[in-house]
């Protein structure tokens, strides 16, 4: 039986907020019955300005809330608001687990030079348990936009991968694309994948690495690439066996190195409880190749799952010694920072959606400062729980989305400035 947990992804750009911020609501979903509900997964900018993302539910072919899901664009209005339009909707045959194309997209876009979005699908299929796919955008920007189904996922089967969960996909500069599900692969405890051109539009699949327990279980997101092309990552257990945990640990981070075209994971830290555990996160990286992330819970003495949680740093140590791990932060306004973190201008963003309405942070150093409190009241308004985090533009804005909240309670698309 697959499980959703929910998270949050932040990008890296510069010239960001540091103060308490006011928060604009560009959207609120449910606007029409075609509409995107439940918007999850992050946003995405285009060279233009336009936004791009996903919702869970909605869409042309399923009725109101359930279901099926879109991709939908969001560009700037000619002299104030932003305009909506849906590229697509998942799901025509009207049931979210048997839809070819795939339903119920979690993690959010990316895009290649030609405008190309990739994204993964949770449910749908050839088999029901997800998909990866392209859309294409019509030949001189008029038209349909067109999906291509690039892999299926299978249930617990050894050569694939099921659940790919909420980590965005990445794309070296080949082209060649990575991500992670958490189910799948030969113990059934998560897979990192790699599907390469084939040249005619197709792709090939490969396993880079299938997790076991003791070298984590249950990746939820997907994996960052440094400037060698090593890939990093978290599992949500797995790791050291004295935590408690399930499959035999509280989570780890992970690199993944490739040589003579043969991938080699090594276990970089394991999260032992009083260090935090469940790093339910994806990793950023710094100019000096350190990893930073979030962990959900512990960080310190009476917290429990849900409350708490934390930031931390690895640091490669002198001389290829291993890496040395720096708790930053316990969480202790909102709970479970699940976001990870963005890197801007020596200061680190994130998000907790946990421990009430959520709220976006920023750290500097160990010090922390809240942004945005969510869930003006008493309706919400302005959006509540941001369950996938932000990314900003180049003066300074930050954007992201609440996947409750807003004129129709199915989510928002907000801005907070300065």
């Amino acid at each position: 039986m697959k499980t959703l947990f929910v998270s949050v992804v932040l990008l890296c750009f510069c010239g960001l907020v540091f103060a308490q911020s006011s928060e604009t609501v560009l959207y609120s979903f449910g606007a029409n019955p075609d509409d995107g509900t439940f918007p999850m997964g992050g946003l995405l900018f285009d060279p233009a300005g336009n936004l791009y993302g996903i919702t869970n539910g909605g869409g042309q072919y399923c009725e109101n809330i359930g279901g099926c899901g879109t991709v939908y664009e969001l560009s700037p209005a000619v002299g104030s608001g932003w305009t909506e339009t849906i590229l697509y909707s998942f799901c025509n045959t009207g049931n979210p687990f048997t839809c070819p194309d795939g339903s119920g997209p979690l993690a959010g876009l990316i895009m290649d030079v030609s405008g190309n979005l990739y994204g993964t699908t949770y449910f749908g299929g050839t088999s029901g348990y997800g998909t990866v796919f392209r859309l294409s955008p019509p030949s001189g920007g008029i038209g349909n936009w067109t999906e291509t189904v690039l892999w299926n996922f299978a249930p617990n089967e050894k050569n694939n991968g099921s659940a790919p969960g909420f980590g965005k996909l990445n794309m070296d500069g080949a082209g060649n694309i990575y991500g992670t599900t958490s189910q799948g692969g030969l113990k059934n405890r998560g897979i990192v994948f790699e599907l390469s051109p084939a040249g005619d539009g197709s792709y090939n699949a490969s396993i880079l690495h299938s997790f076991s327990g003791p070298d984590g279980a249950l990746p939820q997101y997907g994996v960052a690439i440094n400037k060698t092309g090593n890939l990093y990552g978290t599992t949500q257990l797995g790791g050291d066996p004295a935590c408690t945990g399930g499959a035999g640990g509280c989570g780890l981070v992970y690199e993944l190195t490739a040589s003579n075209g043969k991938w080699a994971e090594s276990v970089l830290y394991k999260f032992n409880g009083i260090t935090g555990l469940y790093p339910i996160s994806p990793i950023s990286i710094d100019d000096g190749g350190n990893l930073y992330g979030t962990f959900e819970a512990g960080g310190k003495a009476g917290c429990f799952l849900g409350t708490c949680g934390g930031v931390f740093k690895l640091a490669p140590k002198a001389g290829g010694g291993g890496t040395k791990y720096t708790f930053l932060f316990s969480g202790q306004d909102g709970g479970a920072p699940t976001s990870g973190v963005l890197i801007g201008n020596n200061n680190l963003f994130g998000t907790t959606a946990n421990g009430g309405p959520g709220v976006v942070f920023t750290l500097k150093g160990q010090n922390e400062t809240v942004l945005y409190n969510f869930c003006s009241l008493p309706n919400c308004a302005d959006g509540y729980g941001p369950l996938f985090g932000t990314l900003a533009d180049r003066s300074g804005l930050l954007y992201g989305v609440t996947s409750e909240g807003g004129a129709n309670g199915l989510g928002v698309v907000y801005s907070l400035t300065k």
